[in-house]
């Protein structure tokens, strides 16, 4: 560990050194004080930290290829924007080299940006089951396996340090199992899960689900942070009008609408749409944008009325750490933390 913490501080150091370069120049922070000056001081940081725990649209991503090295920071948590929100470590989550931890450490100490753990949950024993063991005869069945496995993540997020866990729920695209699928078996992992990560855990650690909210077992919306949704080839406010409007109608009787879209996140699929800032997207007034923008500037309505969403994100945000044309990195990223969070000077 205390070669992990020299590293770090090491790290911090050489990045300290990079200040006026491009990749550390952020005019998205919105704090009553100027945050977007180049020179970082931990000024700076202590008041960009601050922002991060005030009521504000977030910024959300997941990031991939995660390595912390480089000559770039493109593969490194430290190069995303400074008012990034959280991330979900999409990927190589574990097994962490010194590097990683390095790079982890200090966007969590410094920047105040969090990271969660992130994988599908199909069955009991995803991800966790030691190679060449058959899941059933390690975690054993019923309800107490399923416990067992929740347990076992809540575990790995505090041997990894990682700031929560996002669940990757897909039944309905070819990711049903023993808990997926199964409201029974969804209602056991998600309350285990609950007693040690989100809202209703008291430890600050974010439980979030992704995918299909909307198909979730309705008792369980109170157990999580976020509902982040996969509205990738997003073609307009219509398209996120729908999909709101079907988690809404599954949470009914449980989460009021007002409260479930303050739980909503909307994210684009970067891996196949970073260097274009999404697809031709068209708003309420007919006006037309690339997606991510759309998203950023689209409001729910709920009855008539318009409503705070949580906020927008990308899918494999890393590939857009550099786009032809931009003296910046994340340059449409950066865009909609402005559009959602407009810097005050």
């Amino acid at each position: 560990m205390k070669k992990i913490f020299m590293y770090m501080f090491a790290f911090v150091a050489a990045i300290s050194s990079m200040t006026s370069c491009d990749d550390w120049t952020d005019t998205e922070i919105k704090n009553p004080a100027d945050l977007t000056h180049s020179n970082k001081t931990e000024a700076y940081y202590q008041q960009l930290r601050e922002y991060k725990k005030t009521d504000h649209q977030v910024a959300f991503g997941w990031f991939g290829n995660w390595t912390g090295t480089g000559l770039s920071l493109e593969n490194s948590l430290a190069g995303l924007p400074d008012s990034v929100d959280f991330v979900s470590i999409w990927g190589n989550w574990r097994n962490l080299s010194i590097e990683q931890k390095a790079d982890l450490q200090f966007v969590q100490q410094v920047k105040g940006t969090r990271a969660l753990m992130c994988f599908i949950v199909q069955s009991v024993g995803d991800q966790l089951t030691p190679e060449g063991t058959d899941a059933a005869t390690f975690w054993g069945t019923g309800d107490e396996a399923i416990a067992k496995y929740a347990n076992a993540i809540c575990d790995s997020i505090d041997k990894y340090g990682y700031d929560g866990f996002d669940w990757d729920y897909e039944p309905n695209y070819g990711h049903r199992g023993d808990i997926s699928g199964v409201p029974a078996a969804e209602k056991v992992f998600a309350e285990t899960m609950a007693k040690r990560i989100g809202p209703k855990s008291g430890t600050n650690k974010l439980f979030v689900i992704d995918g299909e909210p909307q198909s979730v077992n309705k008792e369980l919306g109170p157990c999580f942070n976020y509902f982040i949704v996969q509205a990738y080839s997003c073609w307009g406010a219509g398209d996120l009008d729908s999909r709101l409007s079907s988690t809404i109608s599954n949470f009914d009787g449980v989460l009021s609408a007002e409260e479930v879209a303050k739980k909503y996140i909307v994210t684009e699929n970067f891996e196949n749409f970073a260097k274009a800032g999404g697809v031709k997207f068209t708003d309420r007034r007919g006006n037309t944008m690339q997606s991510l923008e759309g998203m950023a500037r689209w409001t729910p309505m709920v009855d008539g009325k318009y409503v705070d969403k949580a906020g927008c994100g990308t899918y494999h945000m890393e590939y857009e750490y550099n786009v032809s044309g931009f003296g910046t990195t994340y340059p449409y990223l950066r865009k909609a933390i402005q559009i959602q969070n407009p810097s005050v000077k």
